[in-house]
């Protein structure tokens, strides 16, 4: 519903209080220390010499931005401070928590929670019964918001081990402040965007907006069914920056988060966008990625899958997907692909992949309705998501598989040839060329390597339809490849988890590098430039991918019948709209002379004419033609 905008009021409190991956002070206790000093939970106590690391913590457990020593540890001490201007605009108090094995939580010096510990967090020493750090709970400390501080408050975590033997803790945690999610832009279009958001319990929601240099006037509301909430905001504009603001209802009025602002794309023209792929691991890598990625001009993002490791479930997609890219997803959308973490589903009785359909609901196509592969344009860019999130066969996905005679392998064909975008881009997570570690995989055991078989599907339909790029992940590094006809291909798959080493060199690899990175990509009319950046801001690759490639000739002669006239075939690739003339000469070095002007209908141009063949005539009686592409 779409309503006139009050007064905005002066309140507003950011949703994310304590970030993924702040600093955190923190102290580790081995069993033959003398422990904590009492009450370092306390506002006033001097963490200074403590060390200081960015979240998440462990004990070397493969998924922490912070390692920890882990030998002889029994429990470990954290401490962060947040800052608020105006605690009365908080409502509800969530603590994300993903923790192994016990854990105890402060604010401002007074403990809030406390879970697996049979005695007081005071006996530092002892130990939890074991809690897997992957069930991440959101703890509502809302009761507690009373607690609160204008100005500097202090968040405070003691989390304990299951054994003193060998430790095997972990400490990773985001603060929020009325929503659990978001506010992210689940979609955009040139006239319509949709802001997407979650809050603690059901209640009204409603969305202010306007264009970004006349404030927000106006309002779209949602009733307050459910948690999970999904604000369209039409009749915008193409080509103008929006600002936007989420506001919850509570029983004394509205709470606001502050305002965001997003541009409309134009319906056609230029576009930047970022890729980046196999990212979702909660470690230093990630979070660094992200960071440079988050300083590149751009549109949207695209994600070549495994979003979240080690399987994207509803308990982990915030903290390792949403919570990592958040501010970014304010004002830019995300359009990911499935890869084979996102598909693994051991903790739930559902198909395979469900929490990614439920999280992706927005991006669907229409002939299955789901969210396995889709499509949308963006500029003069069509975009296709795949899903080929490798060959394993799934039962309970075969409908959506990718094969010779597949449902999807159709809607693709159907779905090329429907687009008028000059651009056409694919992504998908496993890759059809790699020298990486997925080399020779064979997922569905029939002898032929998983990569053969993507070939064999998908390159003559890309060809066919004049897919001029295609961005693959699955293969942790980064590779480019020559180009296949007219398809540039790269593997983009160094997001922040661990990096994979050489197998063996594909004969089309230009470029292999074994670093974590992700991609700026600037589409104009007629040129895609691509640039390669580390997690460190280094450039250390980047080419150009033109729309249309200059003509390559292919020549035959035959005759339909024997006896019958000599034929000469000329075929080249091509785009729709461009121009081209075929010459002839009775020399390779003499004048040409037009034979024909020809305007492009498709990929492909085949042009014929008859020829006199006979070899007694020698040179003397020799044809020589060109195509000239008229530009």
């Amino acid at each position: 519903m779409l309503l006139s905008a009050g007064p905005l009021h002066a309140g507003a409190v950011d949703p994310v209080l304590v970030p993924v991956g702040a600093s955190w002070r923190y102290r580790v206790n081995r069993v033959d220390s003398q422990g904590p000093p009492p009450g370092w939970w306390g506002t006033e106590f001097d963490d200074s010499q403590w060390p200081e690391g960015r979240s998440g913590f462990g004990t070397g457990l493969g998924d922490e931005a912070t390692v920890l020593e882990r030998t002889n540890v029994v429990s470990a001490c954290f401490r962060t401070r947040f800052t608020l201007e105006d605690p009365t605009q908080v409502r509800w108090l969530i603590l994300r928590a993903s923790y192994q094995s016990g854990l105890a939580v402060w604010v401002n010096g007074q403990e809030v929670y406390r879970t697996g510990l049979s005695q007081p967090p005071e006996v530092w020493n002892q130990t939890a019964p074991f809690s897997w750090r992957f069930y991440t709970r959101e703890l509502d400390l809302s009761a507690y918001r009373g607690l609160l501080n204008t100005g500097m408050n202090v968040l405070a975590v003691q989390v304990q081990s299951h054994t003193s033997q060998v430790a095997a803790l972990f400490w990773s945690g985001e603060l929020r402040a009325n929503l659990t999610r978001g506010p992210l832009i689940q979609r955009l279009e040139s006239r319509r965007a949709w802001i997407a958001f979650r809050t603690p319990s059901p209640v009204a929601v409603r969305v202010r907006h306007g264009p970004a240099d006349r404030g927000m006037s106006f309002a779209s509301s949602s009733a307050g069914e459910g948690t999970n909430h999904l604000i369209e905001l039409d009749g915008l504009q193409p080509g103008r920056e929006w600002t936007y603001q989420v506001e919850v209802g509570t029983e004394t009025g509205w709470l606001a988060t502050p305002p965001e602002t997003f541009r409309t794309p134009l319906e056609n023209g230029p576009l930047r966008f970022v890729v980046i792929g196999d990212s979702g691991s909660g470690t230093l890598p990630q979070l660094q990625v992200v960071s440079c990625l988050s300083t590149a001009a751009m549109d949207l993002i695209l994600h070549t899958g495994d979003l979240v490791y080690p399987e994207l479930t509803r308990e982990l997609v915030d903290l390792r997907c949403f919570s990592v890219f958040g501010p970014l997803l304010r004002r830019v959308p995300l359009y990911p692909t499935m890869g084979n973490h996102d598909v693994y589903n051991t903790l739930y009785r559902a198909p395979p992949g469900t929490p990614y359909l439920e999280t992706f609901a927005m991006l669907t196509n229409s002939l299955t309705g789901t969210a396995h592969f889709y499509s949308f344009d963006r500029g003069d860019a069509h975009f296709v998501s795949l899903f080929v999130p490798g060959l394993l066969p799934y039962p309970e996905l075969q409908a959506y598989a990718l094969g010779a005679d597949s449902l999807q392998l159709q809607w693709l064909e159907q779905d090329l040839a429907r687009t008028d975008r000059p651009w056409r881009i694919v992504f998908m997570h496993s890759p059809m060329f790699t020298s990486g570690g997925r080399r020779y995989d064979d997922l569905n055991t029939n002898g032929v390597p998983d990569r053969v078989e993507l070939q064999t599907w998908l390159l003559p339909v890309l060809q066919r339809y004049g897919v001029q790029v295609a961005f693959f992940g699955h293969d942790h590094v980064y590779e480019r490849f020559r180009p296949v006809g007219s398809l540039f291909m790269w593997t983009t798959g160094g997001g922040g988890y661990t990096l994979y080493s050489l197998t063996e060199r594909d004969p089309l690899s230009e470029r292999f590098e074994t670093r974590f990175h992700h991609l700026e990509c600037e589409l104009s009319r007629d040129r895609l430039r691509v640039v390669a950046r580390d997690r460190w801001g280094v450039v250390f690759d980047e080419a150009e991918v033109p729309r249309v490639l200059a003509p390559r000739l292919q020549a035959t002669v035959s005759r339909l019948q024997p006896g019958g006239d000599w034929r000469l075939r000329l075929r080249w690739n091509s785009a729709p709209g461009e121009r081209y003339r075929v010459e002839r000469s009775a020399s390779a070095l003499g004048v040409f002379e037009a034979d024909a002007e020809i305007v492009a209908r498709d990929f492909w141009v085949e042009w014929e004419c008859s020829i006199a063949v006979a070899p007694a005539l020698g040179p003397a009686g020799a044809s020589f033609y060109r195509v000239v592409w008229l530009r």
